[in-house]
């Protein structure tokens, strides 16, 4: 099926353009005086955050790195990276406070021990929750009370919670528009934190946009290489390091049946080009997952 392939290619150009004026006609409907993103360092924030500055200015972009006391420093410092590149003022806030109060790092007790021993710890924590491989991904969406899985999906998720709170409290603050960074891929398989940071936001600019279409975009903006070319790290918990390698598998093999799923493809046909189990798979994230991005529902 390399003509799927061929649906998934872009002109970065084209894209761009009509990404930045996204950008440019919501900050006019909302009357905002400027955008707000949530820079982790990683690939897709990256891009929002080149998108809004060639839409609007550097002068009116503002930038916010969120980390915890089990972030990893590499992310920080890409994050500066970016935003010396940009020439915009990098304003970072550690939520550890607010994780500690509110109890979320007690769930896990046993990680937090003193010293050189935490990342060995934590490290192992990320392994026994990626036992199974595939079964992550399902399992946190349908956890039994208070098992590891139930414990560790609370603990990654209000991460991206506060996070998410702290960007409207900021935006709100100085009238700025909130810009997420969620990509289609994350989106459709439930990779992502339903109601946090990664899905609330007031414009998304690269929703539309599956992973693998990415990184002719980052290359297109010129996004320092050290972070185009690094692992699809979440950084919510430790020893889960990438989503691609970890958890979803190729993105671009992801993308395409993706592609499939959402445009009528036979099954069968599908099934003789990607292994079928791959298919189901991607298929039953994508149902399990509906509800994450249909609610809250209502009577009628």
């Amino acid at each position: 099926m390399e003509w799927i392939r061929e649906r998934l290619e872009l002109n970065p150009e084209d894209t761009c353009q009509q990404t930045e004026e996204l950008l440019r006609d919501m900050l006019q409907k909302l009357g905002s005086d400027g955008l707000l993103i949530g820079l982790s360092g990683g690939l897709d924030s990256a891009i929002v955050a080149y998108l809004s500055v060639r839409s609007i200015g550097k002068e009116k972009v503002t930038l916010l790195n969120l980390p915890d006391r089990d972030s990893k420093g590499i992310h920080q410092r890409h994050a500066k990276l970016i935003a010396r590149d940009l020439g915009v003022q990098l304003q970072i806030k550690d939520i550890t406070p607010i994780i500690k109060e509110v109890g979320a790092y007690d769930l896990l007790p046993t990680i937090y021990l003193p010293s050189r021993r935490l990342r060995g710890l934590a490290g192992q924590l990320g392994k026994l929750l990626l036992e199974g491989g595939d079964n992550v991904l399902f399992a946190r969406l349908r956890a039994a009370p208070n098992t590891l899985i139930a414990k560790g999906n609370a603990y990654a998720m209000i991460k991206h919670r506060i996070r998410m709170v702290l960007l409207y409290y900021h935006a709100e603050i100085s009238n700025l528009m909130v810009v997420g960074a969620a990509n289609k891929t994350e989106f459709l398989t439930g990779t992502f934190c339903k109601w946090g940071c990664d899905q609330c936001a007031d414009v998304m600019p690269i929703l539309h946009l599956y992973r693998s279409q990415l990184l002719p975009i980052a290359e297109y903006l010129n996004v320092p290489e050290k972070i185009r070319t690094k692992p699809a790290d979440p950084d919510i918990i430790p020893g889960v390091d990438n989503k691609e390698e970890g958890l979803l598998g190729s993105f671009l093999k992801t993308d395409e049946i993706l592609w499939g799923l959402e445009n009528g493809i036979d099954a069968e046909e599908m099934y003789s080009y990607f292994r079928q189990e791959k298919v189901e798979r991607i298929q039953s994230l994508r149902e399990v997952s509906r509800h994450m991005r249909e609610s809250p529902y209502v009577v009628g």
